[in-house]
């Protein structure tokens, strides 16, 4: 055979050639077939063709070759029998064959095209593990997924989808439109439809099917909620997924409940303190109202001994009064019910207006209180002036409750960056070690809760959230036995030259409402609790420019009102019958008292009860105990003509 033409053609073939007799004897072999058979083309030519099949299939291959010879036929390549080869070594290694019989002078020749498909076996075997670990992982999904191709047409389900949208189909899900798949499902009961009906249903899902943007919420026939999520692929296909999210509806409704219950929780709450806050203070302004009539009367003045016993009741009822008041102030910034004025403060005279406030408490304790000396130029924070006080003052109240007899409380200032550093440093009990960590935490007293020294313990965690309100920080050092330094730290602020420093202005001891002997103004006080009454006369005697008129509710008030036209009217706000608040609203609806004001004065503090007295039309609003200072002040800013 080696005078055939175009042999070099031949051998150039990328896939084995191989000629033999129909006897099987080989008669030609091109380069390719006898590489991929490891052979030298020499030692093939001549040999049978069973030399080249596996010696297991040599038997039933005598078979196939005398059925092909005897009807020969064209046989094309893949046409799907499982074929292997057999090398010179023994090893097999799976192909193809295309048959092809040639008649020619010699007889039947049967030509044998040979492709080396080891390699494609290979990458087939990797394509279907693949693929068996894609259908697994995605049957392994609790969620439902379904894979539609760019026909709608199901490509692929878990069994979680199949037994959600198929459980009633008899027959595959793949190959199923989407439609027509959603259809068999809504039909089946699959969903819930008391709340829309199932066209309803189907038109939502088909719409979002189409466009899917977000997500669709829908409920199944036995009650779970279900999230379906769907995204369209790079192929135009579209891959959806069903989540059952029961629980996190049940959770978020769960949430929404106890957000409620503790919102009512925190409303009653502010009402109780509100209305304790009422209850206690009305006793107190008698209590401390009297007390300081006595202390301050000039008519029939004390001794120095009565003087002593009424400073005594004072005391006390100032430190209730405080208690309360720290109680209420912690509730308030719990709640976020508390807000601050940030404005630009002196230092200096918050510090003086401190040690002022604390001078009679270190008196008596025997502790010797000073100011170290502060840094060169005026020093000007931003603070709330009121809080940064409140703040100053409990670090200092607190050194010398828990001071030594003969100690001392120093009030030291530092700059520190932008910054100043505010401390109280003392030679006091100091804090035991397993009382640090909670210091600024309420109701803890570092070890005094059950000693003789007075307090509730919320005063160091009533600073620290003032303190973060403002900007600021605070934080202590402590050495039990030997003392302790607390500090605040607010933000600085630089002072221009020409700027004026803030200061307050401050009014001059006596009241220009003692002036004259006759009264010039009336006052019409609403008040339904003798012992306030009596407090208020006891008042305005000492105002020998005022006028009192009382009445004991709100109704004969407005008679009174009407018939005298006073100059001010103090009217309480909780009165039986009609309210201090309606009062005012009927008194600034009628044209003429509308232009009368009224102070308010209640025991309720709540900055709720404040904000709804001034909507309701009242001037100013005045808590219980009554400061009589401060009261008279208001009387002043009304009564007084300002120069």
């Amino acid at each position: 055979m080696d005078d055939l033409p175009f042999r070099e053609l031949i051998d150039a073939a990328p896939d084995g050639l191989i000629v033999c007799e129909a006897s099987g004897r080989i008669v030609l072999v091109n380069a390719e077939g006898a590489r991929m058979f490891g052979y030298e083309r020499d030692e093939l030519i001549g040999r049978t063709i069973d030399l080249l099949v596996p010696r297991r299939v040599r038997p039933y291959h005598a078979k196939h070759m005398a059925s092909f010879t005897a009807a020969p036929r064209l046989r094309p390549m893949g046409s799907g029998l499982d074929l292997h080869g057999a090398r010179k070594d023994g090893t097999e290694f799976p192909v193809e064959i295309s048959l092809s019989p040639i008649e020619t002078e010699r007889g039947l020749l049967i030509t044998a095209g040979i492709r080396d498909i080891s390699e494609r076996r290979v990458l087939e075997g990797e394509k279907r593990r693949a693929t068996a670990y894609l259908t697994s992982a995605v049957d392994s999904v609790s969620d439902a997924f379904a894979l539609f191709d760019e026909h709608d047409r199901v490509v692929m389900v878990n069994s979680t989808a199949r037994e959600l949208l198929g459980s009633d189909l008899g027959h595959a899900i793949v190959g199923m439109r989407f439609d027509d798949l959603l259809r068999s499902a809504v039909e089946s009961g699959a969903f819930d439809f008391s709340s829309e009906s199932k066209d309803a249903l189907l038109r939502r899902w088909f719409a979002y099917h189409q466009n899917p943007i977000g997500m669709l919420d829908v409920r199944t026939g036995t009650g779970r909620y279900l999230r379906v999520t769907a995204r369209k692929t790079a192929e135009h296909g579209t891959v959806s997924t069903i989540a059952d999210v029961t629980d996190d509806v049940q959770r978020e409704a769960d949430l929404r409940q106890a957000r409620a219950a503790a919102e009512a929780a925190s409303a009653a709450k502010s009402e109780f303190l509100s209305s304790m806050s009422h209850e206690l203070r009305t006793p107190l302004n008698a209590v401390l109202g009297f007390a300081q009539l006595l202390e301050r009367d000039r008519r029939n003045p004390l001794d120095a001994r009565q003087i002593e016993r009424v400073q005594h009741v004072l005391r006390g009822g100032e430190h209730l009064l405080r208690l309360i008041d720290d109680v209420l102030d912690l509730a308030k910034i719990e709640s976020g019910h508390v807000s601050v004025s940030i404005e630009q403060v002196s230092l200096e005279d918050v510090l003086r207006e401190v040690l002022t406030t604390l001078e009679p408490m270190a008196t008596r304790a025997q502790i010797q209180m000073e100011l170290a000396p502060l840094p060169d130029g005026p020093i000007v924070v931003t603070a709330d002036r009121t809080r940064l006080a409140q703040v100053l003052m409990n670090f200092g109240s607190n050194a010398i409750k828990y001071g030594r007899k003969d100690g001392f409380l120093r009030f030291d200032v530092k700059p520190v960056g932008t910054r100043v550093r505010i401390s109280t440093i003392d030679n006091g009990l100091g804090i035991p070690d397993a009382k640090r960590d909670r210091i600024f935490e309420p109701f803890q007293r570092a070890g005094q809760e059950t000693g003789p020294i007075e307090g509730t313990g919320i005063g160091l965690a009533i600073s620290k959230r003032l303190a973060e309100l403002m900007h600021g920080r605070v934080g202590f050092s402590t050495e039990e036995g030997r003392g302790s330094t607390f500090w605040i730290e607010v933000p600085l602020h630089e002072v221009p030259a020409d700027e004026p420093l803030p200061g307050r202005q401050r009014s001059g001891p006596l009241s220009p409402l003692t002036e004259g002997e006759s009264a010039r103004f009336k006052v019409v006080y609403v008040e339904d609790n003798p012992s306030n009454i009596a407090f208020m006369r006891d008042v305005m005697d000492e105002l020998s420019s005022v006028e009192l008129i009382t009445a004991p509710t709100a109704e004969i008030g407005l008679e009174l009102i009407r018939a005298h036209r006073p100059t001010v009217v103090i009217m309480d706000i909780n009165l039986p019958g009609m309210s201090g608040v309606d009062a005012v609203r009927i008194l600034k609806a009628g044209p003429e008292t509308r232009s009368i004001p009224v102070l308010g004065l209640s025991a309720a503090a709540l900055p709720s009860d404040g904000k709804r007295a001034v909507d309701a039309g009242f001037h100013r609003y005045l808590t219980k105990p009554v400061k009589v200072t401060e009261l008279t002040a208001a009387l002043e800013e009304l009564l007084v003509p300002q120069s």
